[in-house]
């Protein structure tokens, strides 16, 4: 039997994208952090006082998924949390945290090079432009 999916473009991209996102959490499952944790620290470590809702708008998570990320990571004393303006809850990394991302930043960077290997050297320098065209941030 044919799988005539494989001339779509969005089924292959989705079955990619599923493919490099179960690669990384595998390299991640040592460090005891998901996919969408290990992103989120990054953000935070990038953007020291940054809002949980901002994070969640960066990072396309939507609140009820959101909350239970923040709560195991401030759990893991990874993150600080403080009130903010209103009902903001601001957040920044503890020193724990800053440890574990500098760990983290060197595999989201081995993931990036798992990725352009993949990829013939003559089309690598498309790939973000076009999943940049691909992608409409909510």
């Amino acid at each position: 039997m044919e799988n005539t999916l494989l001339n779509d473009a969005g089924y292959l991209l989705r079955q990619a994208a599923k493919s490099r996102l179960a690669q990384l959490a595998q390299h991640l499952e040592p460090i005891g952090l998901g996919v969408s944790e290990a992103s989120m620290l990054v953000l935070i470590g990038r953007n020291p006082g940054v809002s949980q809702a901002e994070c969640g708008r960066m990072l396309s998570i939507q609140p009820p998924n959101l909350n239970p990320i923040t709560r195991r990571l401030i759990e893991r004393k990874l993150i600080d949390s403080r009130k903010g303006r209103g009902r903001a809850l601001c957040l920044a990394l503890t020193g724990e945290g800053a440890r574990l991302m500098q760990g983290i930043v060197a595999e989201f960077e081995a993931q990036e090079a798992r990725i352009y290997s993949a990829i013939p050297e003559h089309l690598r320098r498309d790939l973000v432009p076009l999943l940049r065209a691909l992608w409409r941030p909510s």
